[in-house]
């Protein structure tokens, strides 16, 4: 189980990695898809723009759909899905899963969330789906010591 940086909206969720894609369910059941290709492209693209600068969560729905956010993780998620806001608001779920396969390092704040990149990213979109992976299963055997502790307790 993870945690969004929301603060007081944090939310849980659950993520998996399966047939190229992330697949994101929170604890009310929204389930967020993401191929990973697009995560590639979006990754780039953050890469590209700020390298090693903070970026932000840049998630406002009304923002995104006016074409007025600022440049961040869930305007170019919307600018190059082209799913709609729902599939960019999965910014905040997108962040901390890229934090969990390495990538990125969090600002600290439950308001004004941002990321920087702590390495380069994968250059290639195998690479990346590869440690997508990897950090998928090491969150998954995480919970289960975790669920095994609190069965025994």
């Amino acid at each position: 189980m993870a945690v969004t940086h929301g603060g007081g909206r944090a939310k849980q969720f659950c993520w998996t990695v399966a047939d190229d894609h992330v697949v994101i369910e929170n604890e009310n059941g929204l389930v967020h898809r993401y191929a990973a290709w697009e995560i590639h492209k979006v990754v780039q693209a953050l890469f590209r723009q700020f390298r090693s600068d903070w970026f932000p969560l840049a998630n406002n729905v009304e923002r995104m759909y006016r074409g007025t956010e600022k440049p961040g993780l869930g305007s170019i998620i919307y600018q190059i899905s082209r799913s709609g806001t729902l599939h960019a608001q999965g910014a905040s779920y997108l962040g901390v899963i890229l934090e969990e396969a390495g990538l990125l390092e969090w600002n600290g704040r439950a308001r004004g969330i941002a990321w920087r990149f702590v390495s380069s990213p994968p250059g290639d979109e195998k690479a990346l789906y590869q440690r997508l992976s990897n950090a998928a299963g090491r969150v998954k055997r995480r919970g289960q010591r975790g669920a095994q502790r609190t069965h025994r307790a």
